[in-house]
C-alpha cells in the first residue's frame, strides 16, 4: 500500500519538519548590518582623519574597494559622517523631492499667482474646478503646459486664510 494516501508512512502523512522561525542567515544578515555600519564608520573616520577635508580620487577609489560600495555612496556616507558622526545605509535615505520643493517654472507661478489673485479671491468665489479650467486656458494661451490641480490647491493654500478672507471682502 505504499501509494495509498491512508498509508501511515506516505510522504503527506509524515510529519512536517520543525521550522526555524529565524535561519541562520537571516540571524547573520540582522546581527551583521551594525558591525558592517561601526565598520565603515570606523574606516571613514580614519580616512578624514589622515587625509583631512579635501580627499583625492586615489583615496575615493580605495574607500570605495575597501566598502564594496559605489563612488557615490561612498561621497554619500562621507556628507552624512561629517554632518552627524554617523554613517546610515543608503536605504534609510528620505526618497523623493523634499516636502515643499517647488519645481514650477517661474513663468507657470507667476500665472498661477495671478490668476488665483484676479480670478479667485473675489467675494462671489468661483468654484475650484472653474480656477483650474481657467489657469488651464491661460497656460494654453501662453503655450505652456497647465499644472496639476494639486499643484494649483497647493498655491491656493499657501495664501493665508485671513488675506484670502480680507481679498474677498475688499471687492465689495
Amino acid at each position: 500500500m505504499s501509494g495509498n494516501v491512508l498509508d501511515p508512512d506516505h510522504p503527506r502523512l509524515a510529519p512536517a519538519p520543525e521550522r526555524k522561525l529565524e535561519t541562520s542567515i537571516g540571524r547573520e544578515r540582522r546581527s551583521r548590518r551594525p558591525d558592517e555600519n561601526r565598520h565603515r564608520e570606523e574606516v571613514i573616520r580614519e580616512v578624514l582623519t589622515r587625509e583631512g577635508e579635501r580627499l583625492s580620487q586615489e583615496v575615493i577609489r580605495k574607500l570605495t574597494s575597501d566598502l564594496g560600495v559605489s563612488r557615490a555612496t561612498a561621497y554619500r556616507m562621507i556628507k552624512t559622517f561629517r554632518s552627524c558622526g554617523a554613517v546610515t545605509a543608503p536605504m534609510t535615505r528620505p526618497v523623493g523631492r523634499p516636502k515643499g520643493a517647488r519645481v514650477l517654472d517661474s513663468a507657470r507661478e507667476t500665472l498661477i499667482r495671478d490668476t488665483i489673485e484676479t480670478f479667485y479671491l473675489q467675494p462671489s468665489r468661483p468654484k475650484f474646478s472653474q480656477l483650474v479650467r481657467e489657469i488651464a486656458k491661460r497656460c494654453l494661451k501662453e503655450r505652456l503646459p497647465a499644472p496639476n490641480w494639486r499643484t494649483i490647491k497647493a498655491r491656493v493654500h499657501d495664501i493665508d486664510i485671513q488675506t484670502r478672507a480680507r481679498r474677498r471682502s475688499e471687492s465689495e
